[in-house]
């Protein structure tokens, strides 16, 4: 058995993850530049779609390092408001189906808490399970998006962490720790707001008028989605982003700590 079949993936321990996946996508040694899976297609809920969609931001990464190929890239976005993978299942057998679609990878998201919750997680195993021998019997790359802890729920993190690292193990797939990355910034970087609150309604004090929020804070702001998309051009093109000219209208500043904190996340991981 070849060393970069897919039951030996995950035995890599992570370590040189993108080279392992992509020889065994495109089957050639050349060079790091030729492996990263062109089309590929991110499939999720809001945690993929908010702010213009994580594909979006992660395009505009590739095209500001002159990487995108006209005519051979491309990054679409398949989601569903508050989906489960089960949800995705229909969805994605449509899209595989289309004659056009020629995907090389679709990233997997699921709900938030999904694979943590009792009540999900046998469904969430066999939904995914069933999601990634979909994509195999294609040829298709199943590439799994470890999503993050609401803010302020550390223990949420290492729950999902540990979740999605069996799943990517079992199934012999690779894994981007977005998740990791969340939990990374918010102890080196506290002032950089990762999160934005729902709204969950108004309320009324004499003739003042103010907006309510829900309790639970797990939406990416604008830094969020920046960040989550550095992490998967960190992993995918097995550089850092560091330096790169799109910094999704941030601050300067504030992008440029979220790149080397994307690029460390994904080294440190990949030990």
């Amino acid at each position: 058995m070849s060393k970069f079949s897919p039951l030996n993936i995950y035995k890599l321990g992570c370590k040189s993850i993108v080279l392992a996946v992509l020889i065994l996508l495109l089957g050639t040694q050349h060079s790091m530049a030729n492996k990263e899976p062109h089309r590929i297609l991110f499939t999720g809920n809001s945690f993929s779609f908010y702010n213009n969609g994580i594909h979006n931001h992660l395009g505009g990464l590739v095209r500001s390092a002159d990487q995108w190929e006209g005519g051979k890239n491309l990054f679409r976005l398949m989601t569903l408001s508050g989906g489960h993978i089960y949800e995705q299942l229909p969805l994605l057998e449509v899209m595989l189906s289309q004659q056009d679609a020629r995907w090389d990878a679709v990233v997997l998201q699921a709900h938030s808490n999904e694979p943590i919750t009792s009540k999900k997680q046998e469904k969430f195993k066999q939904s995914l399970g069933n999601a990634i021998n979909m994509l195999k019997q294609e040829k298709v790359l199943p590439i799994l998006f470890m999503t993050w802890e609401y803010k302020g729920d550390s223990q949420m993190g290492e729950k999902l962490a540990l979740a999605y690292k069996n799943m990517a193990k079992k199934h012999q797939v690779p894994l981007i720790p977005v998740g990791l990355a969340f939990a990374n910034a918010q102890q080196q970087h506290p002032d950089i707001s990762l999160y934005v609150a729902d709204v969950l309604g108004v309320k009324v004090a004499g003739n003042l008028t103010a907006l309510t929020y829900k309790k639970s804070i797990k939406h990416p702001s604008q830094a969020g989605t920046y960040l989550a998309a550095c992490v998967f051009y960190a992993a995918l093109y097995n550089q850092s982003p560091e330096g790169l000219p799109f910094i999704a209208d941030l601050p300067p500043e504030q992008a440029i700590k979220l790149q080397k904190l994307a690029w460390q996340t994904v080294k440190d991981f990949n030990k």
